[in-house]
């Protein structure tokens, strides 16, 4: 009879202790999840902050010329100017006694590791004079980033304004805008909707702004 109850006790144990483990791999997996759930809404509100001081950035440095045909990448990049690590690296030498800054990089980088190129659009003349707008371009945006970027409701006198966008092949504008001119525009504000059948697992947006 003892012999049979300690068998008994030491089957309790083994079985506790698997469900033990059993609970602490489930609360581990739970909890791993949780962690990563929050780092990609970390990730989506990044993304969102890195177009926004983008543009700011841009629209602040070049409201001076009147027009937006000098637009570059590589000139935020060598004033420090721009949200980083999205404008690229800068490196720096001297050359006759006169510091010379060149950009590690012609595109940036924005959160989830697609490309980021800006520049003049809407040019009237020549060789990119008399631009009206500047473009921010994000590439390989995941589609739930895409949805969300695309039906970002931006606010007004913060330099510059939304004056037309795309979303891989879908475009928005406003009826003055010169993409009103292009068929089968759509008109801004752009509608959640809209802007989910557009939007794809590696997604190309554009924004332009006057």
């Amino acid at each position: 009879m003892i012999t049979r109850k300690k068998s008994c006790e030491k089957g309790r144990t083994i079985v506790e202790m698997i469900a033990y483990i059993s609970v602490l791999i489930t609360l581990t997996a739970s909890f791993a999840a949780l962690v990563r759930r929050g780092f990609y809404k970390y990730e989506s509100s990044t993304i969102q902050q890195e177009l926004t001081d983008l543009k700011k950035a841009i629209a602040t440095s070049y409201t001076a010329d009147g027009n937006y045909d000098n637009v570059k990448l590589n000139d935020l990049c060598v004033n420090r100017v721009g949200p980083r690590p999205l404008v690229p690296a800068r490196s720096c030498k001297k050359k006759n006694n006169v510091e010379v800054c060149e950009c590690a990089s012609q595109s940036g980088r924005h959160t989830f590791g697609g490309s980021v190129n800006i520049g003049p659009s809407d040019c009237k003349g020549t060789g990119n004079t008399s631009c009206e707008t500047f473009f921010i371009e994000f590439k390989n945006v995941p589609k739930d980033i895409c949805i969300q970027l695309g039906s970002k409701s931006w606010d007004t006198m913060e330099g510059s304004d939304l004056d037309h966008m795309e979303v891989n092949d879908t475009s928005w504008g406003w009826p003055d805008s010169p993409i009103s001119t292009i068929s089968g525009a759509q008109r801004l504000p752009a509608q959640i909707k809209d802007v989910s059948q557009a939007c794809k697992d590696k997604s190309t947006l554009r924004w332009y702004f006057n």
